[in-house]
């Protein structure tokens, strides 16, 4: 076999015989043969032990798991299987196994040291998944303690190894040459969106008609071979075909779909040989490990649709972003790994360059809430300590822990619970396994294994224009939104799941179908378990499952803000708006499994899968989160503080009570102070002569020190007006209160006279005449001065025992500022000649001398 990466053979062999702590880093590009060829290498290099192969996808997994089997002449399931979600091909003597990274992380939690494994390979390490990150770590420190014979390998195609090289060090790096083939590279940019005849706003092309007219282009080039295009999601792949098969120039070609959650029979059909050409319309699952015979041509709209968590909000988020480089040139690969190709890109070259070089890695971008879970369950009880290649956000690493607390995983030390390790122990994410043992607890342990299956899945109804609504299944009588997705789920399952049958009533056959795999693992989990598992009937259940729900889904505790909205207010500080056909919109409270932010014109948090909930069941589940405080609220009508008591559960409230009695007087004078600092409210006492006084304060406390003023910050200024509207509850007790008895409570009488002594009201100027200092906040006290009245004051007057000179405001005789100095004496010996020159003229009966100092010594006499 003649793979290119069979060129670091001997090198891999000399580094996987060292008898302990054989750390490798291969860089290889794609076409390489690194996923198929490096396992066997291992294999008859004499590892001991299963050789594990983490993929990123499950298509991969078993797709790369079949091919090598065929290629070392093996069994699919004998010498060479796969473990994947809901399918596993592989016995006790199976040499190489290919496994997801999730199914990779649970071996780890229930055989933490790895007992039978010998070598465990880390694939496509560029894509940064999060579980491949903690994977890596455990298997280094596995390495570091009890497994020092353990071998691990981690390749990538487009990676920067030099970072990746210091955290494995010490590791030997191998680098491997690729049978790639030149790819020319085109780019397709869109043109300016077309004006609406009418007149309206420009109208976009849609991505898939974009792709379709590239595609037709791409067919008439020369030898185009199969022609394989990247888009962000199944969504636009189906408007893809359709707008391919709707269209005269692809007939004679073959057009499939391929995405992760396509039925395993379909996938093979999309990558396999055939007799006429084929167009494969893929998301990113195509990118990597897979070679699909005979492209020759790659159209890339370089989008991909990419899961982020708000760890502020505690949302999920579902946005199409544009690929990186590194991205765009492992699709580009593609259509060079049998014979030179073209890839066609719909951006410009230009942009290009402006886009990120790699992918971020998931550990920025992720819920950490499993992650941190199986850490804590495999030991790691100090979490930022562990051995993170990038660590975690530390404000999503506390919202991570906050939520295990608010589940029952970790107590208030952040340690592991006993609850904690139970959910551990299942292989669900945290929420969901907090529902199964819930569901337990409660004696409904089938109806929460449906909800865990349905919320994890693609989803039962269909979203395509025009189909029937979940409002067809949902009753206004139900106590949870998920006793209309359970009827749904029946009448598909009673059509055996058929695509056509079901969109008839509005239902996903896929995703319907993808539930009832789950709900079967979750059923088998449960009897494997021992736990009590009897039919679903979810209204003789209500109670029960709704209590389950609490449980779970406490963070997402919601309350509509009235009887005639679906706006809500929810746990954490967050808004929401309640799916219009939820039956919960009739509930005095609710919890929501579903929560997504959809950005349109502008941004919407909807609340979807709603159960309704009593909340005195907070008192029984949560006794720790639930309290009654007795404070103060504003009455912005009567513009008076009043009384209120609530009922809290963490930070949502969940009933209030006002009253005009008892309100406490501290509060009140908080909320009306607060109230006057905005603006909202005047005290008519507060004025200019007050604003006065407190400049001069400010200002004396930086001028001089040492005289430890009290100074006046803006704490300061709150103080008070919290002290003047102290007994008040409403603005009309304080809007004409007299301000000057706290301010003259606010200094000493030695700190008083300090105050008129060195930051006065008035100075007396040299020539006897008197001037208003004018103070503001950060500027210079200033004084204006007619200029016949400075005759006699010949240097810039100041205070503050003469350290800060004063502004001087140089007036005309008419009061019109004429020059602005802190320097008189240069006025004297320029500017006053230059200003007689221009002003005596309009005022001939006030003096101007052309020399203030001798006119004034002969007695003011011209």
């Amino acid at each position: 076999m003649s793979l290119p990466v069979f060129e670091i053979e001997s090198a891999l062999r000399a580094a996987v015989a060292k008898p302990e702590r054989a750390r490798l880093l291969l860089k290889a590009p794609t076409g390489s043969g690194k996923s198929t060829a490096v396992p066997g290498m291992l294999a008859d290099a004499g590892v001991a032990g299963k050789i594990v192969v983490i993929e990123p996808r499950r298509m991969a997994a078993r797709l790369l798991a079949g091919w090598v089997a065929k290629l070392r002449g093996t069994q699919l399931g004998a010498g060479v299987g796969y473990s994947v979600r809901f399918d596993s091909r592989y016995g006790r003597d199976t040499k190489i196994v290919y496994v997801t990274d999730g199914v990779f992380q649970r071996w780890l939690q229930d055989d933490p040291e790895l007992s039978d494994v010998g070598a465990v390979v880390f694939d496509e390490f560029h894509e940064r998944r999060l579980a491949v990150d903690v994977a890596l770590a455990r298997c280094l420190d596995l390495q570091d303690g009890r497994r020092p014979d353990l071998k691990v390998l981690v390749m990538s195609a487009t990676l920067e190894t030099a970072g990746l090289a210091d955290y494995l060090a010490p590791a030997e790096t191998l680098e491997a040459g690729g049978r790639t083939f030149p790819v020319e590279v085109l780019y397709r940019p869109e043109r300016a969106p077309q004006h609406d005849r009418r007149g309206g706003a420009p109208r976009e092309t849609p991505v898939w008609e974009r792709m379709a007219a590239v595609c037709r282009e791409a067919m008439a080039m020369p030898d185009p071979g199969n022609i394989l295009m990247f888009l962000a999601g199944t969504h636009e792949i189906r408007k893809t075909i359709e707008t391919l098969q709707n269209s005269s120039f692809s007939r004679g070609w073959d057009v499939f779909p391929l995405y992760s959650s396509l039925p395993p029979a379909a996938q093979e059909a999309a990558i396999a040989p055939g007799s006429r050409p084929k167009i494969i319309v893929a998301t990113n699952v195509a990118e990597t490990s897979l070679t699909i015979d005979g492209v020759r041509t790659v159209i890339d709209s370089g989008l991909a649709r990419v899961a982020s968590f708000d760890p502020r909000r505690g949302i999920d988020t579902l946005h199409i972003k544009k690929i990186s480089r590194a991205s765009a040139e492992q699709r580009a690969g593609r259509a060079g790994r049998t014979a030179p190709g073209r890839c066609l890109r719909l951006w410009s070259e230009a942009e290009h360059a402006r886009r990120e070089a790699f992918e971020a890695a998931e550990v920025r971008r992720v819920d950490l809430g499993e992650c941190v879970l199986l850490l804590k369950a495999a030991g790691v009880s100090e979490i930022r300590a562990f051995r993170w290649l990038d660590a975690p956000a530390e404000d999503s690493l506390q919202r991570a822990e906050r939520l295990l607390h608010d589940l029952g995983a970790l107590d208030a030390h952040g340690v592991l619970t006993d609850e904690g390790r139970k959910m551990a122990a299942l292989p669900l994410e945290p929420r969901f396994s907090r529902l199964m043992l819930a569901g337990m607890e409660h004696g409904c342990v089938a109806e929460t294994a449906f909800i865990a299956a349905a919320v994890q899945g693609e989803g039962i109804f269909s979203s395509r224009p025009g189909s029937a609504s979940r409002k067809d299944f949902i009753f206004a009588e139900d106590g949870s939104d998920f006793a209309g997705e359970w009827r749904a789920f029946e009448s598909a399952e009673a059509m055996n799941f058929d695509p056509q049958r079901c969109s008839q009533l509005g239902i996903h056959g896929r995703g319907a179908r993808e539930v009832a795999q789950g709900f079967d693992r979750l059923a088998g989990l449960a009897k494997r378990a021992g736990w009590e598992w009897n039919a679903i009937d979810f209204r003789a259940n209500r109670e029960r499952v709704a209590k389950a729900m609490l449980a779970s889904f406490s963070d997402r505790l919601g309350i509509r803000l009235g009887q005639g909205t679906l706006a809500c207010k929810m746990v954490g500080n967050r808004k929401g708006k309640l799916d219009e056909d939820s039956c919960a919109r009739h509930a005095p409270a609710f919890v929501a499994a579903e929560i997504t932010e959809v950005e349109a014109r502008e941004i919407i948090v909807h609340l979807r899968r709603a159960t309704g909930i009593d909340p005195e069941w907070l008192r029984e589940l949560f006794p720790e989160d639930f309290a009654l405080t007795d404070g103060a609220s504003y009455d912005e009508t009567r513009r008076r503080v009043v009384a209120r008591k609530e009922t809290k559960f963490r930070d949502l409230v969940i009933e209030a009570r006002e009253s005009d009695h008892n309100v406490n007087l501290d509060a009140a004078a908080e909320i009306l102070a607060a109230r006057v600092l905005s603006g909202e409210l005047v005290l008519k006492n507060w004025d200019a002569q007050v604003e006065q006084w407190t400049a001069r304060l400010a200002g004396l406390g930086k001028w001089m020190p040492e005289l430890e003023m009290p100074g006046w910050s803006d704490e300061d200024h709150a103080a008070a007006i919290a002290q003047i509207c102290h007994g008040a509850v409403a603005y009309k007790d304080i809007k004409e209160r007299s301000v000057w008895p706290v301010l003259r409570e606010w200094l000493s009488g030695p700190q008083r006279a300090a105050l008129d002594s060195y930051a006065p009201e008035r100075i007396n100027l040299a020539n006897g005449q008197s001037a208003k200092i004018t103070y503001e906040p950060g500027k210079d006290p200033w004084i204006a001065v007619k200029a016949q009245h400075l005759f006699g004051v010949w240097e810039t007057p100041a205070i503050a025992s003469g350290r800060v000179p004063l502004v001087v405001h140089i007036l005309t005789p008419g009061h019109k500022p004429w020059q602005m100095t802190k320097d008189l004496k240069n006025f004297w010996a320029g500017g006053y000649a230059q200003m007689k020159k221009e002003v005596a003229g309009r005022y001939p009966r006030h003096p101007w001398p052309d020399d203030p100092k001798a006119w004034l010594a002969s007695g003011g006499r011209k």
